[in-house]
């Protein structure tokens, strides 16, 4: 086993500085959780590891010997958000991508051994299924699954986690720290980043904080509880606790769908008001993202109908903001207004470029978006600040009704905070929104009325005030 050590490490884009001088020391055999607020640089040091990008300065070193990233260490893995898995394959080709394949004679496949070794490689990490599954069909914890058996099949001993959880129902995330701690447990380093603080001190022997791209803090989890936790990862002052001001149902519609079918959703009889924040939870497969994408006009009924309000704007937060809500190489600002540039346009068609600056510099401060650069690309912000620019963007296009889903996907303590509130204002100045999403936190904090998304059909809505969070994950 062998420890990794880093010293000043520094990485900039453009003229924001990520990485300042970054120094820790990961000794073998141990389960380090990675905190930090978004853009602190947690993403960035796992890339530079990976071989992703390239450090401007500093050192890593992998036991005596120097080394640029981790990348070819066959002893060394990394699993991204993305888990860098093919849903159209199944779980036995999906565990051999990159590797040559097993041979009898020549060309001749050995398709047994595949087989054989690839149900091997599930049942280490807790998985009882048909290794010729596609892995479309798969729940999202066990695609994590699949992909931490993916890196021990081939020999990985040091594992690097990157936001895994981020995505997964409650079941689901538990289930995979549970393999990554026997996986700890049997010699293993592990480093996981993410935000979820009770993941960090229930599974974790250390946590290591990063803010402004260095160090802040490391300390054992045993010596830490929730409440320190939090106060050291958010960097900055919030605005404190809300209270929760549940409110019944308005009068006045801005969205109504009736037996409203799509994708794997329907019949779907829900209503919005205006004033009003309706959640929705369920489990993969559900159908629950397909109840957004009707409601947003995104997709189009099949049967049933989905009528909003005359004269209300809709708008959408999509449920991936990498594939669905940005695009990497336009700044901030283009990103930001792309979906309502005729607010900006002239007499005779032409773009006020200056105005549209000023609304969109007020917009980042309004959201404090970091950088707090509207030229800066999209591609090299932070998860929590791409879905700050998303929000912004949805929020240029001045809407009565308001689809969010998974809007708190991925991002720290802090921005969370921060979108929570803008919620809030949202709603007190009368919108409908409907909040989509498979984190029970989201419900509890922003929601009116809740119901659980079961085969494709919201059940009975209650009041936020009347249910539980061990509820609803009984429900689903």
């Amino acid at each position: 086993m062998t420890t990794i050590s880093i010293s000043g490490l520094r990485k900039s884009f453009g003229p924001n500085e990520v990485l300042r001088g970054l120094d820790l020391e990961i000794p073998p055999g141990e389960f380090v959780g990675l905190m930090g607020p978004n853009g602190a640089g947690k993403s960035t040091l796992l890339k530079i590891l990976g071989g992703i990008y390239r450090a401007d300065a500093g050192e890593l070193r992998y036991g005596e010997e120097r080394v640029a990233s981790l990348a070819e260490r066959p002893e060394v893995g990394f699993i991204h958000q993305d888990l860098g898995l093919i849903d159209d394959l199944d779980i036995v080709a999906n565990l051999r991508l990159g590797e040559p394949p097993m041979r009898i004679l020549g060309p001749l496949l050995d398709a047994r051994r595949e087989r054989k070794e690839a149900r091997e490689a599930i049942e280490r990490v807790g998985l009882n299924i048909a290794v010729e599954t596609q892995v479309g069909e798969l729940a999202p914890g066990e695609k994590a699954l699949v992909a931490v058996a993916r890196l021990l099949q081939r020999g990985a001993s040091v594992l690097f986690i990157d936001e895994a959880t981020s995505t997964l129902p409650p079941q689901d995330a538990r289930r995979l720290i549970s393999s990554l701690t026997a996986t700890a447990g049997k010699g293993a380093t592990v480093v996981m980043v993410s935000h979820k603080l009770s993941e960090i001190l229930d599974a974790t022997q250390r946590v290591v904080v990063i803010l402004d791209g260095k160090i802040a803090a490391d300390a054992r989890s045993a010596d830490l509880d929730r409440d320190e936790l939090a106060r050291m990862v958010v960097a900055r002052e919030t605005r404190g606790e809300r209270p929760r001001r549940t409110r019944g149902p308005g009068q006045e519609e801005v969205l109504r769908m009736r037996a409203a079918c799509a994708g794997r959703a329907g019949p779907v009889d829900l209503a919005v008001h205006r004033a009003e924040v309706v959640g929705l939870t369920g489990l993969a497969g559900s159908g629950l993202h397909d109840v957004a994408y009707m409601a947003a006009g995104a997709v189009s009924c099949r049967s049933g109908e989905v009528t909003v309000a005359t004269g209300v704007r809709r708008a959408m937060v999509p449920p991936n903001r990498e594939s669905q809500g940005g695009f990497a190489d336009l700044s901030t600002a283009a990103n930001m207004t792309l979906s309502a540039l005729s607010d900006w346009r002239r007499p005779g068609r032409l773009l006020n470029g200056r105005a549209e600056r000023r609304d969109v510099v007020e917009m980042v401060e309004r959201l404090d978006v970091r950088p707090p650069d509207p030229e800066a690309e999209f591609g090299t912000l932070s998860g929590g600040n791409k879905q700050k620019v998303i929000f912004g963007r949805v929020l240029f296009r001045r809407p009565g009704l308001y689809i969010l889903c998974e809007p708190t996907r991925g991002v720290d303590v802090a921005t969370r905070a921060d979108l929570y509130h803008l919620i809030d204002e949202l709603r007190e100045d009368g919108a409908g929104i409907l909040v989509v999403t498979s984190d029970f936190e989201d419900l509890f904090a922003v929601c009116d009325r809740i119901s659980v998304v079961e085969s494709g059909r919201p059940g009975e809505f209650l009041s936020v005030d009347e249910t539980t969070a061990e509820q609803l994950e009984a429900f689903i």
